[in-house]
């Protein structure tokens, strides 16, 4: 699988992919907004690729490799992924630090919601966040998601919980 939006590639995660996996999944300030997980080695990274490959032959998705397209330079991962223990099916993004700030998760999540409606036929998408990442609930309400209210999800309580449908979804516009 492949998506494109103005400055990235999301693609197929593949084996060679584990060493950032590994390197993203490992950072403290990435960790900090997760549900609490000590940082990931390689051979759990290339379980994980594992993991996506046979989702994405299954259900048709798993979360993307995202690069941005002037270099092919790794900044994170992202896509739609099945909630456990859930008929919900969830938005999940993660950049690595030097990707921050730069407007790449609402590109990559507008990509993303677009793909898991029109290619996947999700009838609805759930996003959750902590409340005091406040750039990722932020990310949220930028491509059209709306808040429902708090949640426990992963043994967490309190998280904020976003809701777009595939019948009321509207893309943003660009520039924002």
């Amino acid at each position: 699988m492949k998506l494109e939006t103005e400055r990235l590639e999301l693609r197929s995660a593949t084996p060679a992919d584990a060493p950032n996996l590994a390197s993203l999944f490992s950072s403290p300030d990435v960790l900090r907004y997760l549900p609490p997980i000590p940082p990931i080695t390689l051979e759990q990274a290339t379980r994980a690729i594992a993991r996506r490959m046979k989702m994405e032959a299954e259900l048709g998705y798993a979360p993307f490799i995202i690069l941005t397209k002037n270099n092919d330079r790794f900044i994170g991962s992202g896509g739609v992924v099945p909630v456990k223990d859930s008929p919900e099916v969830e938005i999940a993004y993660h950049f690595l630090p030097s990707a921050w700030g730069k407007g790449y998760a609402t590109e990559a999540a507008t990509a993303i919601l677009a793909f898991g409606f029109e290619s996947v036929r999700l009838k609805e998408i759930i996003g959750l966040t902590f409340p005091d990442n406040v750039a990722s609930w932020r990310v949220l309400e930028k491509v059209g998601m709306r808040y429902v209210g708090t949640a426990t999800y992963f043994g967490v309580e309190g998280l904020k919980k976003y809701v777009a449908s595939r019948g009321t979804w509207v893309p943003p516009k660009r520039g924002i």
